[in-house]
């Protein structure tokens, strides 16, 4: 899969029967898996929290659930997953399972 919106890919993501496509950006700053705004989640019944430090040192405890992702055309998997901020964000615990280039600041490639 090659994504030339450097640095964000195409995500599908199923979370209590709402279905969310959009592009995500790539954070291998974050140590999660999947992050939604929390905008999205209003409704959604959470699973529980996840304590997340900021660099700055800031402490939160976001909503965490259990979803279905998809980057792109790759196979579906589970993930956990936090209402966050405002923008979609793929973790370094999603990375980790795929070979991730970063082309030049150019394009994104992923490999199962």
């Amino acid at each position: 899969m090659t994504s030339l919106t450097f640095p964000f890919v195409p995500v599908r993501i199923e979370l209590q029967g709402r279905v969310f496509e959009e592009n995500a950006i790539l954070d291998t700053g974050f140590d999660g898996e999947i992050a939604i705004p929390k905008a999205y989640a209003e409704g959604l019944e959470p699973e529980g929290s996840e304590p997340f430090a900021f660099p700055d040192g800031t402490v939160v405890e976001p909503d965490k659930f259990t979803g279905i992702v998809r980057l792109a055309d790759m196979e579906p998997t589970t993930a956990e997953i936090v209402a966050l901020g405002s923008e979609f964000i793929v973790g370094i615990r999603i990375l980790i399972r795929y070979e991730v280039i970063l082309d030049h600041g150019q394009r994104v490639i992923i490999n199962p």
